[in-house]
């Protein structure tokens, strides 16, 4: 299956012009379940109780490393059952643990009440014990955008900021002004109607936001995690995602950009049969397996040393 034969797929099975919001829901929801493989089955899936996560472990049970996932959905729909093949397929491939959020939506709640429960949920995670060293932030699409948003929230708040982000075509100021939004437009799922109407429903009318928080790329940044920041060639967010790369390689962050051949939006949630949502789950999967690796590599290193100047050898 290529781009065009996934976008005239999804467009048979879901109206993105729609205003029933649950009913697109619903049609999103039974389009991603029908793309899941056995993979869904050999994961570990445990939900929190009393709490808006859901904890997605590997068949030899919980890493000592995790990923906190953020799903997509345009801020209105969405859950982590729903991106389960995805995110199945990234423990299954990395060996790490993740917590999906299933985050308030709008339009019953707005801006910030997504970012809100991913900062409640990154301090859950250090409450559990979990250094920061040993923490990712991942998201798809709206998620994508809060793991940026989230990441911005750590440094005014002086949280410690996690090791790894993992950021999969999210919106990077709401501008939707750079030149993809044009030249991807015939043939990505996803339209510049739709991107304004995500906006319309997710930004308080009246203005009362922290606009560094939305706007949180704009930022500088004392700090930035190792970031991969992942996009489909036909995506209209592809623009945005060479921007935040741009942007932070230039102020020396550790940051890296993967541009998918082929691939439109959230392309990876149809990796059964679409060869470039393959390529870039495996990829998104080695970015958190070797990045997590390096880490611990770095922390035995580290300890050996202390040990060595203890002993005085």
């Amino acid at each position: 299956m290529d781009s065009a034969e996934l976008k005239a797929l999804f467009l048979q099975r879901v109206s993105l012009g729609g205003n029933e919001l649950e009913a697109m829901s619903q049609a999103f929801s039974a389009l991603y379940r029908s793309f899941q493989t056995d993979v869904v089955t050999r994961v570990r899936c445990s939900p929190v109780e009393d709490t808006l996560y859901t904890w997605i472990d590997p068949p030899s049970g919980r890493s000592n490393f995790v990923s906190l996932f953020f799903h997509g959905g345009g801020y209105t729909m969405g859950s982590t059952d729903d991106h389960l093949q995805l995110i199945a397929s990234l423990v299954e491939d990395s060996g790490v643990s993740v917590l999906g959020v299933d985050y308030r939506l709008c339009p019953n709640n707005c801006f910030p009440a997504p970012l809100d429960d991913a900062e409640e949920a990154y301090r859950w995670l250090l409450a559990q014990g979990y250094r920061s060293e040993a923490i990712a932030v991942a998201g798809i699409s709206a998620g994508a955008t809060l793991v940026t948003q989230l990441l911005h929230r750590c440094q005014s708040k002086s949280l410690p900021m996690p090791s790894l982000a993992l950021v999969m075509a999210g919106v990077m100021d709401f501008s939707y002004g750079r030149e993809s939004v044009v030249f991807n437009a015939s043939d990505d799922l996803v339209s510049l109607q739709r991107l304004q109407a995500i906006s319309s429903h997710y930004l308080p009318d009246d203005g009362s936001f922290d606009a560094r928080d939305v706007f949180c790329m704009q930022q500088d940044y004392n700090s930035f995690p190792r970031t991969l920041f992942q996009v489909g060639d036909r995506e209209v967010l592809l623009s945005d995602a060479i921007a935040c790369f741009s942007t932070l390689k230039t102020a020396g962050h550790d940051v890296a950009l993967h541009v998918v051949p082929g691939m439109i939006h959230c392309g990876q949630l149809f990796s059964r049969d679409f060869l470039p949502g393959q390529r870039a789950t495996a990829e998104a999967a080695l970015f958190l397996r070797e990045g997590f690796a390096a880490i611990h590599a770095s922390s035995v290193s580290g300890m050996g040393e202390s040990k060595k100047q203890k002993t005085g050898h």
